[in-house]
């Protein structure tokens, strides 16, 4: 196999030759969801939007997009770099987590696998840090019909057994043991992951193999995958619910495997990494550690919420969900300010002469209207390179006095906090006081 092709995600490439420009068109034309694995567990992507990992633009350049990762298809390579550092993903990946300790992240090697490698960077970090207090032993509600008493009485069927003339006792007996969905979920990861690495992985933590030993002991080395409603049906007690973010991310990992890899030339195998998702929540972490966690909502991952239009005519019926990324509230619980997470370029060029998609103005009007906010800022990674009239001629008001900021973040947390205090200024007054 050649030497990979190396793109950076929101970037353009210009093809070699016609001949690769073709096979960039053949690939972008099989792409589809099937190839991101989503670490949060999410069903789709952070905007509901149908984004290509790779667009031909209107001057004949491709571009990638917010997915970074490998592709392997017709016999080439395809890599897609984090533009930011594989270290800054590295960062938002564990804050993604919850993971207290940041591993240290895959270098870029000219044929190692770096996406497979920083996702078990990560997850045997997250793994390990799970573990601090125990292994993922779950309640198990066990019934037994026997001639002695074990656990709890079953008064009413020990009293069928004697009417029939049975001399037995039926007992329930709450345990906790390992053989649970979460143990098999991990150790199918585990399996997924280490097929995929060319080597041994040495980065791992010792607790995270010590603890994969114990529940393969449990559940064995090929247990049977966990539906996802077996997942979502788990109680977790304060001890094991430090599992939960790690199973979710494990299963989509064994869930990606059959498109990791491929027996033909003519399939698409690989992994992407969705940065649009990590974007929004490392932004998440950053507003609840600047105006405090009591006052900041995560909008995308609440069940209801604010809608544009209400039906006259049906109660109840409403179109257009309002769901933005972060909501702001004052201390006295009102909206201060809605923040939004736009993984894409801040930049003015002929085909957006603000800088600004026009669905995301679009989008930041609805936002102020239903919310009714004095403030709504959509946030950007940093670039460099890139100018915007939405930027500099910014913040903007609206008729009904509300402003509008368009506001390139940093990539670290500190400097992030301090973008995100100084975006909001006296939207909310008294917020900052509530850091946590």
């Amino acid at each position: 196999m050649s030497q990979p092709l190396a793109l950076q995600d929101l970037s353009a490439y210009t093809p070699a030759s016609p001949a690769e420009d073709a096979w960039l068109a053949r690939l972008a034309a099989r792409l589809h969801d099937d190839h991101v694995v989503r670490l949060t567990g999410g069903p789709k992507g952070v905007d509901d939007e149908d984004e290509s990992a790779l667009t031909r633009g209107i001057d004949g350049n491709w571009w990638a997009g917010r997915y970074i990762g490998e592709l392997r298809f017709e016999d080439r390579q395809i890599r897609i770099e984090p533009r930011l550092g594989i270290n800054v993903i590295g960062e938002w990946l564990a804050l993604a987590l919850n993971v207290t300790v940041i591993p240290k992240s895959a270098a870029v090697g000219p044929r190692g696998p770096l996406i497979v490698e920083l996702i078990d960077r990560v997850w045997s970090a997250a793994v390990a840090d799970a573990a601090r207090h125990g292994t993922p032993r779950l309640r198990r509600i066990t019934r037994h019909d026997e001639l002695y008493l074990r656990g709890k009485i079953d008064t009413s069927k020990t009293a069928k057994h004697r009417s029939a003339g049975r001399p037995l006792i039926a007992s329930v007996r709450h345990e906790r043991d390992l053989d649970n969905p979460v143990s098999r979920v991990l150790v199918l990861a585990d399996r997924a992951l280490r097929s995929l690495l060319p080597a041994k992985p040495t980065w791992r933590p010792a607790r995270t193999g010590n603890v994969l030993a114990q529940l393969r002991a449990s559940v064995g080395s090929q247990p049977e995958l966990p539906k996802p409603s077996a997942l979502r049906a788990v109680r977790y007690t304060p001890i094991s619910r430090r599992f939960e973010g790690v199973a979710r991310l494990s299963y989509e990992i064994v869930k990606r495997r059959g498109h990791l890899t491929s027996s033909s030339g003519a399939d698409v195998s690989g992994v992407l990494i969705d940065v649009a998702e990590l974007w929004e929540l490392f932004l998440l972490t950053c507003a609840r550690r600047a105006f405090g966690p009591g006052r900041v909502e995560h909008g995308t991952a609440q069940r209801d919420g604010t809608y544009l239009l209400h039906s006259q005519g049906r109660l109840g019926v409403h179109l257009g969900r309002l769901k933005p990324d972060i909501i702001v509230r004052d201390a006295d619980g009102q909206v201060c300010a809605v923040i939004d997470a736009k993984y894409k370029r801040l930049r003015s060029w002929i085909g957006s002469p603000s800088g600004v998609e026009r669905g995301d103005l679009y989008q930041l009007a609805a936002y102020l209207a239903g919310h009714e906010a004095p403030l709504a800022v959509l946030a950007y990674p940093p670039y460099d390179q890139d100018d915007a009239i939405a930027s500099t001629a910014g913040p903007w008001s609206t008729p009904a006095g509300q402003t509008a900021r368009f506001d390139r973040i940093p990539a670290n947390i500190e400097d992030a906090i301090a973008a995100l205090k100084n975006a909001v200024g006296g939207s909310c007054v008294g917020a900052a006081r509530n850091e946590g």
